[in-house]
């Protein structure tokens, strides 16, 4: 079953890439073309939070499964709370979009947000691999 999680966990991750880089790359064209804010947008900026969750979800398990409380204390805390905070950094990006009047307002917020969400997740990630 512990494999089963890391696979699972570990493939996920590219899922939440994808449409973290999605996401950016939406808004900062949205942004730079002054575009209208679309069901795209709106769809993909709520599916950066989902697909964070479910990455949070699945390695919350297999850090409980794991027994992840007993390993060093960097193994054991610094990743799952660098990934809490990624997590709560993209999901206070888009509270803040939900709430913007005006697109360009959405489109800046949401860069700017899930910007700073995909570099704690990039740290986290490379702490965990390289720590």
């Amino acid at each position: 079953m512990n494999t089963l999680l890391l696979y699972a966990h570990s493939g996920w991750r590219y899922v939440v890439i994808f449409f973290t880089l999605a996401a950016l790359a939406k808004f900062l064209i949205g942004l730079l073309g002054r575009s209208a804010w679309s069901d795209w947008d709106q769809r993909l900026g709520q599916g950066v939070p989902l697909v964070f969750d479910l990455q949070l979800l699945l390695g919350a398990i297999f850090w409980i499964m794991l027994g992840g409380w007993q390993l060093p204390a960097q193994q054991a805390w610094e990743h799952p709370l660098t990934m809490l905070v990624a997590a709560a950094v993209v999901h206070l990006t888009w509270i803040v979009v939900k709430r913007a009047p005006l697109a360009a307002q959405k489109f800046r917020s949401g860069f700017a947000g899930y910007l700073i969400g995909a570099v704690v997740l990039g740290f986290g990630v490379w702490r965990i691999t390289n720590g």
